[in-house]
C-alpha cells in the first residue's frame, strides 16, 4: 500500500507501509517539534517556522530521485544488479535519506554545546571505524537511535549498520555492502555522496525548502534539470560520480543558492547574535537543561522543552542572556570581516583590544569551512567529474578544473561578524575613532 502526503518543495511525497512504520514512531515523529531552522530564525523571516519532520520526508524523496537517476537509468549498474539487491538498495537510500537528521537536539546545533562525550554514548563500537575522544554531535545520536530502533525491532541490525554507514563518515558498511563490493569497486561511497556529500539529497531540499519558507529567492536551482545530469562511470576500475557538461550551470545554481543563503539567512545578523546567546544560556546554566546518553530520554527533548526554561529564565534579569534573547534585545553587529583580508585580520585585532581597554563586551561569531570541498588536492575517490564529450571519446574533467564559478566562490565563506553589546553600544561609538 502507498501513502502520500502533500508537500509545497515536492508537491506529493510516496511512501510505503515500511516507511510508514518508522515515519509513525515517537523517535521520527519528534522531529515536528524540532525547528528546521530554530525558532531565532522566525525572529528575522517570521515564515521560517519549518521543522525537521518536513525536511527529513522531503529529503527521503530526493534520495529516491537520486537513486532512481544514479542506479536504475545506468546501464552500468542495472547489468551488474539483480531486482533483489535493486530493491534492497533503494530502501537503505529512502531510509537512510528520511533518518539523517533523527539525531538533532532541541535547536539543532544550538544545543550541541553540551553535547556528552562521545564514549559516554551507549553505541555498538563494533559498527565503527575509529571511536575518538570528542564530544558527540548530531550525527552520533542518530546513529544511536537507529540503532535502538533496530534493537525495538523495526529493521534488523545490518540494515541499520548500513544506514548508519550512509549518513556518519565513522560507520563501517555491513557484510551485504562488502558483497556488492567484489563486483562493483567503490559502490558504497557512491551511494553515501546521495546522502551525505558534496550534491547529496539533504543539500538539496533544505536549500528549496528554507528559501521557500523564509520568503527569499536566494536558494532557487533547477532540481529536477540537475538530477537528470547526474550520474556514475566506471574510471580505472572504479565508480566514480560524474555530471554531464548541460548539468555544470545547474551544479552552479545550486552552489550560488547555497552561497547567499548562508550570506544573506544562515547568518544573518540578528540570527547569529541570538544563536550566540542560546548557546551562552545554556553553558552558564542559566537553565537546568542537560542531554541525556539514553536514547528514550534523548528522544523525549524537543525545542518546546527548552523554550519554557528559558521564558522562565528570562523574568530574572540577571539570567543576562535568557533575558535579552526572549525579549529580543539584540546584540550590534559592528562589522563583518574576510578572514582571508589581511586589513580585515588587522582591523579585527584592533576591534578586540579596544573593546578589552574600554571593558567593553564584545563577541564574536565565525562562518568557516569551504563553500564546497571539491577542490585541487581533495581525495580523488569524493570528486565530481564532468562527462566531456570529445569527438570520438568521452574524457573525465575534475570538476574545480571545468567551473570557473567554484574556483572564484569556494574561498568566500570565511568571515568573521564582530558584535557589541547593545548596552555598550554608545560606549563603543564613543571610542571606535581610532579605528576609522
Amino acid at each position: 500500500m502507498e501513502n502520500k502526503v502533500r508537500d509545497p518543495i515536492h508537491k506529493h511525497i510516496l511512501f510505503n507501509e515500511f516507511e510508514r512504520r518508522i515515519i509513525d514512531h515517537p523517535f521520527f515523529q519528534r522531529l515536528r517539534f524540532i525547528s528546521q531552522l530554530s525558532f531565532l530564525q522566525s525572529y528575522v523571516y517570521p515564515g521560517g517556522v519549518h521543522n525537521r519532520f518536513t525536511h527529513s520526508l522531503g529529503a527521503m524523496h530526493v534520495a529516491g530521485l537520486l537513486f532512481t537517476q544514479f542506479v536504475e537509468k545506468s546501464d552500468l549498474l542495472m547489468n551488474k544488479l539483480n531486482k533483489d539487491d535493486i530493491d534492497a538498495l533503494r530502501k537503505r537510500i529512502r531510509v537512510a535519506g528520511l533518518l539523517h537528521d533523527i539525531g538533532h537536539g532541541p535547536f539543532s546545533h544550538a544545543s550541541e554545546v553540551i553535547f556528552p562525550n562521545l564514549k559516554k554514548l551507549p553505541l555498538n563500537w563494533s559498527w565503527w571505524k575509529k571511536v575518538e575522544d570528542r564530544q558527540a554531535v548530531h550525527e552520533d545520536y542518530s546513529v544511536l537511535l537507529i540503532q535502538t530502533l533496530a534493537e525495538e525491532g523495526l529493521f534488523d541490525s545490518g540494515f541499520a549498520q548500513d544506514i548508519c554507514s550512509l549518513i556518519h563518515k565513522d560507520i563501517k558498511p555491513s557484510e551485504y555492502f562488502n558483497n556488492l563490493e567484489d563486483s562493483i569497486p567503490s559502490f558504497h561511497r557512491v551511494l553515501k555522496g546521495l546522502i551525505s556529500g558534496e550534491v547529496d539529497c539533504d543539500r538539496m531540499d533544505y536549500l528549496l525548502r528554507d528559501s521557500y519558507y523564509c520568503g527569499v529567492s536566494y536558494g532557487h536551482y533547477d532540481l529536477e534539470w540537475l538530477i537528470s545530469a547526474m550520474g556514475v562511470a566506471e574510471n580505472n576500475g572504479k565508480l566514480i560520480f560524474t555530471i554531464s557538461e548541460k548539468g555544470v550551470r545547474a551544479f552552479e545554481d545550486l552552489l550560488l543558492a547555497r552561497y547567499h543563503m548562508i550570506d544573506q539567512v544562515y547568518f544573518h545578523k540578528t540570527k547569529a547574535g541570538f544563536v550566540h546567546y542560546l548557546e551562552q544560556a545554556i553553558k552558564n546554566q542559566e537553565i537546568k537543561f542537560k542531554i541525556p546518553t539514553n536514547p528514550k530520554e534523548y528522544a523525549k527533548l524537543r525545542d518546546g522543552t527548552v523554550i519554557d526554561l528559558m521564558f522562565e529564565a528570562s523574568e530574572n534579569k540577571h539570567n543576562y542572556w535568557s533575558y535579552h534573547l526572549m525579549n529580543r534585545i539584540t546584540a550590534k553587529r559592528i562589522i563583518r570581516l574576510q578572514r582571508s583580508n589581511l586589513e580585515d585580520g588587522k582591523l579585527l585585532e584592533n576591534l578586540i583590544k579596544l573593546c578589552e581597554d574600554n571593558e567593553i563586551k564584545y563577541f564574536t561569531n565565525d562562518a568557516s569551512g569551504e563553500l564546497s570541498h571539491l577542490c585541487e588536492g581533495m581525495d580523488s575517490e569524493m570528486m565530481i567529474y564532468v562527462e566531456k564529450k570529445n569527438i570520438n571519446s568521452t574524457s573525465f574533467v575534475p570538476i574545480y578544473q571545468y567551473s570557473d564559478l567554484l574556483q572564484k566562490y569556494n574561498e568566500k565563506i570565511q568571515f568573521t561578524d564582530f558584535f557589541v553589546r547593545v548596552e555598550d553600544f554608545e560606549k563603543f561609538n564613543k571610542n571606535k575613532n581610532p579605528l576609522v
